[in-house]
């Protein structure tokens, strides 16, 4: 089996489970959104750097620098997408409360 055989949207769901409670670990219901974007913003720079690597398939080369650059900001506006309807002014948190 090589990296290529692999499902890269299981692959990157599934590192995703694991990597979020480590980069949000300490978040309370107090906390600032300030710092839940802060945090979606690490969120989205860690996976977009490994979704490039892994889009390169069995071999990374100098094209994951562009591949980075690409799947990070692409992971950002997901990511503020996702911020957006929980902490906008009509998010889901606001309407809790």
């Amino acid at each position: 089996m090589k990296i290529s055989d692999l499902d890269l949207s299981e692959m990157i769901d599934a590192i995703g489970l694991a990597v979020a409670p480590l980069i949000f670990k300490g978040i309370e219901n107090d906390t600032p959104a300030h710092i839940l974007r802060e945090r979606a913003r690490v969120n989205a720079e860690v996976m977009g750097r490994f979704a490039a690597v892994l889009y390169c398939g069995d071999k990374v080369g100098i094209e994951v620098v562009d591949l980075i650059a690409h799947f990070t900001a692409y992971m950002q506006v997901e990511h503020q997408h996702s911020m957006k309807r929980v902490l906008g002014p009509e998010g889901d948190m606001s309407r809790l409360r």
